[in-house]
C-alpha cells in the first residue's frame, strides 16, 4: 500500500511538472530582440541563425549561414565585440507578430533598429532587421 501511495504521489508531481512546463511562455519578443542583437554586438553568427527566421537565414543552413558570416566579417576590421549597450525603447507585441525597437549605443554613437519578430511553434524568430530612420526615432519638430 505505501509503494501505491508512493508512486501515486510521484505521477501527480510529474503531470503537474508537465503541465507548467508547458504553459510556460518563454521568452518575450524583447528578450529575442535584446538576444538578437548580443548575438551581433559578439559576432556570435550560431545564436543569430538560431533567432532568425528563414526570411533571415539567405537560404543557407547553419553551418553555410556560420560559415558565409564568418568570411564577411574575417577582412574587416571590427572587433570581436563591440561592447555596445543594448536597450528597447518601445514594443508592440500581438499573438503572432511583435515590433520591438531597439537602442544600441557604442564608441559615443547611437543607433535604433526595428526588429520584426513571429511567433513560432518554437516562440519568437527575428523576420526583419532595420535601421530605423531618424524620421521615426521620434527626433523631436522645429
Amino acid at each position: 500500500m505505501p509503494l501505491v501511495i508512493a508512486l501515486a504521489l510521484i505521477f501527480a508531481l510529474l503531470l503537474v511538472m508537465w503541465i507548467s512546463i508547458g504553459r510556460e511562455p518563454g521568452p518575450a519578443p524583447q528578450d529575442v530582440a535584446i538576444a538578437y542583437e548580443r548575438a551581433w554586438d559578439e559576432l556570435d553568427f550560431g545564436l543569430l541563425f538560431d533567432l532568425s527566421g528563414a526570411e533571415l537565414r539567405d537560404g543557407l543552413r547553419r553551418d553555410q549561414f556560420i560559415e558565409a558570416k564568418r568570411a564577411a566579417y574575417a577582412n574587416n576590421d571590427t572587433p570581436a565585440r563591440l561592447g555596445a549597450q543594448i536597450a528597447v525603447e518601445t514594443s508592440v507585441a500581438g499573438h503572432q507578430s511583435a515590433l520591438v525597437v531597439t537602442r544600441v549605443d557604442a564608441d559615443g554613437g547611437s543607433v535604433r533598429n526595428n526588429v520584426t519578430l513571429d511567433h513560432t511553434a518554437n516562440g519568437w524568430v527575428v523576420v526583419g532587421y532595420a535601421l530605423r530612420p531618424d524620421s521615426e526615432a521620434g527626433t523631436p519638430a522645429q
